[in-house]
């Protein structure tokens, strides 16, 4: 959930940027066919025909142009075979009646380490092909057995220096701080991410993050529900900030860093204990494409397409050795730095994979009394 929220959040700050252009006709009837329109109209003909080119699905926006420029021409230009990207969602449950009703248009999904789990476990998937997928390119938390992380970003504490009197707030026991640093919070409504900051702010190791102890997060949460805005969106927590609804929030760096862009004496955020979360190609059973869509896969782990998709969109590069293309003003805010990873911890997709439908629903019943 959270990697399928920041990748469309992303993609929204990128079309503030760049006007988007990239509608066809088979582009019409791919994202129609995700919302279950025409995918049953869809003739084994046309599906034959789409194995031709990779077909690849992410959440929309301006993250299809930059998932264009970044992954697609790269790849057609080496290979000559023709990279569609679709903005229409591949959310688990159409990935599912694809697969289901035999009628595959997708050849690669944009989700999460979470849904690539969850989609494994239903046998929705293929394993990744890593005879053709070179994984000596990532780190091994990234390269997973039905998924490979393509881009990485994480939750940080932003706050607004006017409200915390210039001081900046040391992590997430001084967020739940409000003798301290007095004035609203904002969290996520989505649970990936909430509660290990709370439980954190409770004197819970990191190591011991996981399982995590709901009931005990719940406790130290309940009190201070009065002093929190739930966001539910990437824009909408950014304007919290600059209409000074909150003096500190649990946000994605991206929006930190465009607040940061807007005001730079009054917003910024610390990397102190940033969440790091990690997206995942997945490549559904029946692919047109088949085994060439593993070696599109394995383009897109180039630094130097990740770094171009770091500069239009802000997505940390999955690949360590584009680090060493960045500028040390592009370092200071990409998440895979080292300066930025000396208090960072990893979100556990195996724990979420398994309790992450019951865990959201506890939690927005909770946040909602």
């Amino acid at each position: 959930m959270a990697t399928s929220q920041f990748a469309l959040d992303a993609a929204q700050i990128a079309l503030e940027r760049f006007q988007c252009g990239r509608i066809d006709r088979r582009s019409l009837l791919l994202a129609l066919g995700s919302l279950g329109l025409t995918a049953a109209a869809l003739e084994p003909d046309e599906a034959r025909a789409a194995a031709a080119e990779i077909v690849v699905c992410n959440w929309g926006g301006e993250a299809v142009d930059a998932f264009a420029k970044a992954y697609g021409a790269p790849f057609t230009r080496k290979t000559g075979v023709k990279v569609a990207i679709v903005g229409s969602g591949p959310a688990v449950g159409v990935i599912r009646a694809m697969v289901e009703s035999g009628r595959v248009i997708w050849d690669a999904t944009d989700g999460g380490i979470v849904d690539s789990l969850t989609l494994g476990r239903l046998g929705l998937v293929e394993p990744i092909d890593y005879t053709i997928v070179d994984r000596s390119q990532l780190p091994p938390a990234l390269a997973g057995k039905f998924g490979v992380s393509n881009y990485v970003f994480s939750n940080v504490l932003a706050y607004d220096a006017q409200a915390t009197r210039g001081v900046e707030p040391f992590g997430w026991t001084d967020f739940f701080d409000l003798r301290k640093f007095p004035g609203k919070r904002t969290m996520c409504k989505y649970i990936q991410g909430q509660l290990e900051t709370v439980l954190l702010a409770d004197g819970v190791a990191p190591a011991d993050l996981y399982p995590l102890d709901v009931e005990r997060a719940f406790k130290k949460l309940k009190p201070l529900l009065p002093e929190i805005i739930f966001w539910d969106g990437g824009a909408q927590s950014q304007q919290l900030f600059r209409d000074g609804e909150v003096a500190m929030g649990n946000i994605w760096h991206t929006r930190a860093n465009l607040l940061r862009k807007e005001n730079p004496e009054r917003f910024n955020w610390t990397w102190s204990q940033n969440i790091f979360f990690a997206s995942a190609w997945s490549v559904p059973k029946g692919n047109p494409a088949g085994k060439r869509v593993f070696e599109f896969i394995n383009s897109t782990l180039d630094p130097a397409g990740q770094l171009l998709l770091f500069r239009i969109m802000g997505n940390g590069p999955s690949n360590p050795k584009t680090l060493a293309l960045m500028t040390p003003q592009e370092a200071a805010i990409n998440p895979t730095s080292p300066a930025n990873r000396r208090s960072q911890f990893a979100l556990d997709p195996a724990y979420y994979a398994q309790h992450e439908s019951d865990l959201q629903n506890r939690y927005l019943d909770f946040i909602s009394r």
